[in-house]
């Protein structure tokens, strides 16, 4: 299993990051933030059929309703599946733009399969490594309520300040993923290669992201569709520094 070596060992210059992103978007804004749109009414779709679904699994006697149950399964695939499509989509869109090369609404559309299931492999890897430090506290705070109960919150706070780790430490995992082509195992194991040595900085871009994410979450979710492809774009720009050389960088019309 060959990880992916960082191109330069220099920490994420967070502002250029942010400037990259947000000079790429303004370039191509109609067609990032369009394929948003597009993808995002797909997925909020889904999680409105998933919900409606979902309060009617069981009939008044509790017995279950084979029909609910079988929409609200389609209904919960097709979130996931337009998930990655809008996050595989954008992260490629990303790419082009940075480049300075024009993005096509209808590439955008074709779902990258491949690209999909390696983020998906990815999300799944992660999700388990942080329900398996969620049960660890857990199962430590119990046991410590027991025998010391003034140190119960230990464990807990433990909990926390891995899952910040945790999140910093795999900022770029997806980038890794559907850019650089890396399986699930070798864009976490990159990643933290890449980004211990530089751990502050990296947390500084996590804080940038999230607050254009937050932002557009506060702007009544319709700034998601500016916000959402800015944020991807300003990944995208520190995935580049750290793993890209230049001349050598593919985009989204390269794909098959």
């Amino acid at each position: 299993m060959k990880l992916l070596d960082p191109v330069n060992n220099a920490p994420i210059a967070i502002r250029t990051a942010v400037d990259e992103g947000w000079r790429a978007y303004r370039r191509q804004a109609w067609p990032l933030s369009g394929f948003t749109l597009v993808a995002g009414s797909v997925n909020l779709l889904a999680q409105l059929v998933f919900r409606q679904g979902s309060e009617a699994l069981f009939n008044p006697a509790g017995d279950p309703v084979p029909l609910a149950m079988l929409e609200a399964a389609a209904a919960l695939l097709a979130w996931m599946l337009s998930g990655l499509w809008l996050l595989v989509g954008l992260l490629h869109g990303a790419a082009t733009a940075l480049e300075g090369q024009p993005v096509r609404i209808g590439l955008l559309l074709k779902p990258d399969r491949a690209a999909m299931v390696r983020s998906s492999g990815t999300i799944a890897l992660i999700t388990v490594v942080l329900w398996g430090v969620r049960e660890l506290a857990d199962a430590s705070a119990s046991l410590l309520i027991l025998l010391q109960p003034l140190l119960a919150p230990l464990p807990l706070i433990a909990r926390l300040a891995v899952l910040v780790y945790l999140a910093v430490d795999q900022l770029l995992c997806l980038p890794i993923t559907v850019l650089g082509g890396a399986m699930p195992l070798v864009a976490i194991q990159s990643g933290r290669r890449a980004i211990d040595p530089h751990w502050l900085q990296a947390l500084g871009l996590l804080l940038v992201v999230s607050l254009m994410l937050l932002a557009g979450v506060l702007l009544l979710l319709a700034g998601l569709v500016v916000a959402l492809p800015v944020a991807l774009c300003t990944l995208t720009a520190a995935y580049r520094q750290l793993f890209v050389r230049p001349g050598n960088r593919p985009t989204v019309q390269e794909r098959g």
